[in-house]
């Protein structure tokens, strides 16, 4: 076989290949301009070989260049999402069992609106919160908050909990009043060691 039948048989499957490398590698374009140039000497070479003696093997040789890089690119574009650097560039949706750990956090983390906690990193707006001996990721309403400051949760953000400033409602009047009485019952029992008489004056 002609040396120049050769070199651009084999300069179309290095095109080709690296048409394929340019899909899973993201080079800003220049792989295609590789590629590009490796079709565009292939076709230098074909027409050196069959150009004037065979124009018909040229002319099949320039068809077959026209359908394999479609082809190849439908190829690439099918092998892509299915694997693994595929599924990262296109993020596609997670498995549902790589929910299931997810949706129970968010699930847990959804009972703790509305309770409160103290900081314990300051909050700008990301840092850390303390809510009944656990330690929660928290966010901030776009304010900065000192740590040891009182928070209150308002909402859930992926696994981070919301949080704006606020302190725990104080006792209400009932358990004021009930404290109260406890009080006074409290000194009416002791009163009779309180109180004390006179010694009589003679």
């Amino acid at each position: 076989m002609d040396s120049n039948a050769i070199f651009a048989i084999l300069l179309l499957f290095v095109g080709l290949a690296i048409l394929v490398a340019e899909i899973f590698v993201p080079s800003g374009g220049l792989l295609g301009v590789i590629t590009f140039i490796s079709l565009l000497v292939s076709l230098v070479f074909a027409y050196r070989a069959w150009g004037v003696s065979h124009p018909n093997v040229f002319g099949v040789f320039c068809i077959l260049l026209l359908l394999l890089v479609p082809t190849v690119i439908s190829f690439g574009f099918y092998l892509l999402p299915r694997t693994k650097f595929g599924k990262k560039v296109l993020l596609e949706a997670p498995e549902p069992q790589d929910l299931t750990p997810y949706a129970k956090e968010s699930s847990r983390l959804e009972k703790l609106i509305g309770q409160f906690g103290t900081t314990i990193t300051t909050l700008n707006p990301g840092g850390l919160v303390k809510l009944d001996g656990q330690r929660l990721h928290a966010l901030s309403e776009g304010l900065s908050v000192e740590p040891g400051a009182w928070v209150q949760i308002v909402a859930i953000r992926g696994a981070s909990v919301v949080v704006r400033p606020g302190t725990p409602p104080a006792r209400t009047d009932s358990a004021v009043d009930s404290l109260d009485t406890e009080f006074d019952e409290t000194a009416v029992e002791r009163g009779s060691s309180l109180d004390f008489e006179f010694p009589p004056t003679t």
